[in-house]
């Protein structure tokens, strides 16, 4: 077990603060007034964060024992190694993403900083190193930042300020010994500001998601020569779109084998809706559902066998356990609502979701990192098998701790973020491990 590990925590008063303010009602919209009253309590509270904290960089995994690793709780997954907000270029953080070199098979995170994009190599997870700041444009800050990547490049937007889309070529990353300060390589100025991002790279559309432009739906971006943005398509017949997963599909209804499918969450529009996006003059609304008392339905991601989707709703009500929600998407054009998971172990909030194998790993703000099996997921039944905690002062609701957590790294490993605290590199093992 490795000494001195020492962790960040968040001012008394803020977390008491926090923990007295429920969930707006149409968080992650800065265009409302309970977005901007969110963007302005993140602001508050996490800003200051960055300042305090000590990189962790592991010889050997602080292993998970008797429910710890180090200082956090823990269920079956141990710590490789942490870089504090002060050692990634400071500021407010929110999303990311990785990005595998073909050419030598290096991987990095593409941290999202409200002041930036931090570049992090994690090739070895227990020896991570901070490479360099890509800073926003016209030095603007916001809460909200996102990032993909298509090939080699970087794409980088932000919500509720003028900064357009970033694009960065990732090649400027090999070889980088020594921490510098990288400039774009395009910005584009068709769209002021934008919430999510997500790019198909079998056909190289980017799909936006709550941004200035068609009316906070979906705008589609072609993107094959990747540092030109050409408007492909407008998709605005919900009030916002939140977040998309688009695939070439490839699943059970084989009537839409090779079809380019959205699956689109409309946020506070209360839906999630499967369109067939392969027509960009046509697209196509095959199903769109919802779940009883949805509030803002946030985000969701398929089963492997894109059977079932798993669903996480970012402001309903978590008294009685932190819950997801499962629909039934073996017919595309049928999709229904399955049921209702509830995680008994804390009224955490539940973000981001993403599955691999039979696992699905959540960022669960005050619950950190979550590790559901997704075995009896026809029956909606998720029990969790794992889970790294980054926030062990509280697993109630609130927006402090893990807003993303990644598991596509070589060898299990995988990337938790915390919100203004740091990177946490992880490995799941025994029953958490994807089998």
């Amino acid at each position: 077990m490795l000494r001195g590990v020492r962790r960040i925590t968040l001012a008394a008063t803020a977390v008491l603060l926090l923990a007295l303010a429920g969930p707006p009602v149409a968080a992650h919209d800065p265009d409302t007034p309970e977005g901007r009253a969110e963007q302005a309590e993140m602001l508050r509270i996490y800003e200051p964060a960055w300042r305090s904290g000590t990189p962790l960089v592991a010889a050997a995994p602080v292993t998970c024992v008797n429910g710890k690793a180090g200082t956090y709780p823990c269920k079956n997954v141990d710590l490789l190694s942490f870089l504090p907000q002060s050692s990634l270029g400071g500021g407010g953080s929110s999303s990311m993403w990785y990005w595998t070199d073909t050419r030598d098979s290096n991987e990095y995170i593409l941290y999202c900083r409200s002041n930036g994009v931090s570049f992090v190599n994690v090739t070895d997870p227990s020896n991570p190193r901070y490479l360099g700041n890509l800073p926003s444009s016209n030095g603007v800050s916001s809460s909200w930042c996102d990032v993909r990547t298509y090939k080699n490049y970087a794409y980088i937007g932000k919500d509720s300020v003028s900064h357009g889309i970033q694009i960065f070529n990732l090649n400027k990353l090999q070889g980088v010994t020594t921490t510098q300060t990288f400039t774009a390589d395009a910005r584009f100025t068709g769209l002021t500001n934008s919430h999510t991002l997500q790019i198909n790279q079998a056909t190289g559309f980017l799909y936006v998601s709550g941004a200035n432009t068609c009316s906070k739906g979906l705008t589609i971006y072609d993107i094959k020569t990747p540092l030109t943005l050409t408007q492909a398509a407008c998709y605005s017949r919900e009030v916002y779109s939140h977040e998309s997963i688009v695939v070439n599909y490839a699943g059970p209804d084989t009537r839409y084998t090779g079809r380019e499918i959205a699956f689109n969450y409309t946020g506070q529009g209360k839906r999630f809706q499967i369109l067939d996006v392969t027509n960009k003059s046509n697209i196509v609304v095959l199903s769109s559902v919802t779940h009883p008392g949805a509030s803002f339905i946030h985000q969701g991601f398929p089963t492997s066998d894109f059977k079932h989707m798993i669903v996480n709703d970012e402001t309903i009500s978590t008294a009685s356990g932190s819950p997801d929600f499962v629909y039934n998407i073996e017919k595309l054009d049928a999709a229904r609502y399955v049921g209702r998971d509830n995680g008994t172990r804390g009224t955490f909030v539940n973000h981001n979701g993403y599955t691999v194998g039979n696992r699905h790993f959540q960022a669960a703000y005050r619950g950190g990192l979550r590790i559901l099996d997704t075995t009896n997921v026809a029956s909606a039944t998720l029990p969790e098998v794992g889970y790294f905690d980054v926030d062990p002062s509280s697993n109630a609701s609130g927006y402090s701790g893990s807003w993303m957590a990644l598991p596509y790294l070589k060898n299990g490993v995988v990337a938790v973020q915390s919100i203004g605290v740091g990177l946490f590199l992880v490995r799941p093992t025994g029953a958490a491990a994807v089998s």
